[in-house]
């Protein structure tokens, strides 16, 4: 009775797992692409984007914060990276890289 029990529980966690992984694969996808178009919108053409990256947080989640986040290099700023929330619509979050590149700029400036 006792094995059967412990395999029925690890038969939920494998599927939970295993759906969880799928979803993030899939979802990785559609998120990448929102933020690409977002940054058309923004005035920004492809050849100007060096990096594109899109992460899911399960922490973030639980933490009441945007599960998913972007993170997007460009080709003219190499070493500082934009910080992308998926929440209600998508927004810039935050930058970050190396402080000679922008650590001498106003707030206007880096805005």
């Amino acid at each position: 009775m006792k094995k059967k029990i412990i395999i029925g529980i690890m038969s939920v966690v494998t599927l939970i797992a295993a759906f969880s992984g799928f979803y993030v694969i899939s979802c990785r996808a559609t998120r990448t692409d929102d933020l690409l178009t977002y940054l058309e919108i923004k005035g920004y053409s492809a050849s100007e984007i060096k990096t594109v990256t899109v992460k899911y947080s399960f922490t973030n989640l639980i933490l009441g914060y945007a599960e998913w986040s972007g993170y997007v290099e460009f080709e003219d700023e190499v070493g500082i990276i934009y910080h992308y929330n998926f929440g209600d619509g998508i927004s810039q979050g935050s930058f970050s890289g190396d402080s000679e590149v922008y650590g001498n700029l106003e707030k206007e400036e880096l805005l």
